[in-house]
């Protein structure tokens, strides 16, 4: 039996106060010193949206191993995150997972909301803790009538990672362990700050579905070619360039068509960059 959803930790300011956005493409919410958005698709809207959207929003802190929301239980909260990465966790026989999302500043928690469900057969777990903008789930139902251009982002969004889920079946059957292993590094790289990735071998290859030796082996051979260095349960990257050219082009066509489908039609020119 999985432990019920843990309480996140808010920061201590509280639930998030109107205040005026920004004269740049980035809202500040609560206090100024609190800092820009930095969800990529919170970035994608229009601020005189984000402007409706703020006084539903507020910001905590994401803890490692804390569950955003439990299989087949009611979803209280959607979150957008701003910092950390996260997992969609499916259950494979009775105890072990493969993971089948990643989620990072570029992404949504909370996708079935959108669609109009409350449930999930998924678990959400945080892996690299970190920040959020979260919503109730009862304001979101409720700006999501009354705000179409939230609903249409959101809505191409799981377009997005509708896209995804099936070219990472393509993935998984036809390419290798370490252009799979060079995918993955990209991919959370790319929903990460900086260089460092906080994960163990053993995380790895649940991920991939696959046994902790073969991830070994294939960081090994990064590492000895340069792309990366392993320390105690942390990875960091040396070589984007190199880490790309190792990974199969899964990598590259996933990454546009979240920028094609997410941000095309819905991001003014000045904010599309938050959406590479």
């Amino acid at each position: 039996m999985f432990a019920q959803t843990e309480e996140l930790s808010i920061s201590s300011q509280g639930p998030l106060r109107p205040a005026a956005l920004l004269k740049s493409h980035h809202a500040t919410l609560g206090r100024p010193d609190e800092g820009p958005i930095r969800n990529g698709l919170l970035n994608a809207l229009p601020v005189e949206v984000l402007e409706e959207l703020q006084p539903y929003l507020e910001r905590v802190v994401l803890k490692r191993r804390q569950v955003l929301h439990e299989r087949n239980l009611p979803i209280a909260h959607a979150y957008f995150i701003e910092k950390g990465l996260a997992s969609l966790l499916a259950r494979v026989g009775d105890q072990s997972t493969l993971e089948v999302g990643t989620l990072g500043h570029m992404d949504f928690v909370g996708v079935p909301l959108v669609l109009g469900t409350a449930r999930t057969p998924y678990r959400c777990v945080v892996q690299v803790p970190g920040e959020a903008l979260r919503i109730r789930a009862e304001d979101l139902r409720r700006v999501l009538s009354g705000i179409p251009t939230l609903n249409q982002l959101l809505l191409r969004y799981i377009q997005a990672t509708t896209v995804q889920s099936t070219q990472l079946v393509v993935c998984n059957t036809r390419h290798t362990l370490k252009q799979r292993l060079a995918r993955w590094l990209l991919f959370a790289h790319d929903r990460v700050d900086g260089n460092e990735l906080p994960l163990t071998h053993q995380f790895l290859g649940r991920a991939l579905g696959v046994r902790r030796a073969g991830v070994t082996t294939a960081m090994g051979r990064m590492e000895e070619t340069g792309l990366l260095h392993r320390g105690r349960g942390r990875i960091v990257i040396l070589d984007r360039a190199g880490l790309e050219e190792e990974a199969c082009d899964c990598y590259r066509t996933l990454r546009a068509e979240h920028g094609r489908i997410v941000c095309d039609e819905i991001a003014a020119p000045p904010l599309y960059a938050a959406c590479q």
